[in-house]
């Protein structure tokens, strides 16, 4: 069970008020090779299994509303609405009625024209996850420079797992501390090889290698990848 932060404040008339202080992760989940369906339904299980912890959560889709779909939320405004002045962030913002946590989609401009927009709302939150499209771009790299966490699916179908190794090379580019957890997807049988050779050809080219988060089909990894995401996070906060 995480810990969940209360301050106290005094009112006006000299009352002692608790006040939540949210913790503010960042999270994003990139898919470097296969299909960001397994990132969109990995951000719901984090988000339920946070939100049930009592802890408050936004997750974001960048998938053109798949992710919504997905979640079973019916939408009509989107961050790129609210970056546009024509609505309110509350107005983009939908709270599901028996999973307790809130989701909302970026909409026609894209990830990075909503990145402001989502650095603004994560501090409100103590989960903010974002699940781009698969690949990377720009907008990619800008968001893995922002995040406190990051998650890098790849398939271990063949040398697959070379994408995962691409988009890290990427962003460290940029951010030579980017570390992302590791999941792999596809066949369980070549997740551990895969692993393996991913981490072997950082290591030999640009460094450290990130951690092995586990496979896709694992059981109770959401429960787990939250523990590490903690961990992650607030090694960063104290860095």
């Amino acid at each position: 069970m995480p810990e969940l932060k209360l301050t106290s404040s005094a009112s006006k008339d000299r009352r002692i008020k608790n006040s939540y202080e949210p913790a503010c992760r960042l999270v994003s989940l990139f898919t470097a090779s296969g299909e960001s369906d397994i990132a969109a339904d990995l951000a719901i299980k984090l988000g339920r299994k946070a939100a049930s912890f009592g802890e408050t959560v936004l997750i974001l889709d960048a998938v053109d509303g798949a992710l919504m779909d997905r979640a079973g939320i019916i939408y009509a405004r989107t961050l790129d609405d609210v970056a546009n002045g024509t609505a309110r962030a509350q107005d983009a913002l939908y709270v599901t009625s028996n999973e307790h946590f809130t989701a909302g989609a970026v909409g026609e401009g894209g990830l990075e024209n909503a990145l402001g927009v989502l650095a603004a709302l994560s501090l409100s939150y103590d989960w903010v996850f974002v699940v781009p499209e698969a690949g990377c771009e720009m907008g990619h790299v800008r968001l893995g420079q922002a995040s406190d966490v990051s998650v890098m699916a790849y398939d271990t179908q063949g040398d697959q797992f070379m994408r995962a190794y691409w988009m890290i090379e990427a962003i460290r580019r940029r951010t030579p501390d980017f570390d992302p957890l590791i999941l792999s997807t596809g066949e369980k049988c070549d997740a551990v090889e895969t692993a393996l050779m991913l981490s072997e050809t950082v290591r030999e080219y640009l460094g450290a290698p990130p951690p092995y988060a586990g496979h896709a089909d694992d059981l109770h990894l959401d429960a787990r990848m939250l523990t590490q995401m903690r961990v992650l996070a607030d090694r960063r906060a104290v860095a």
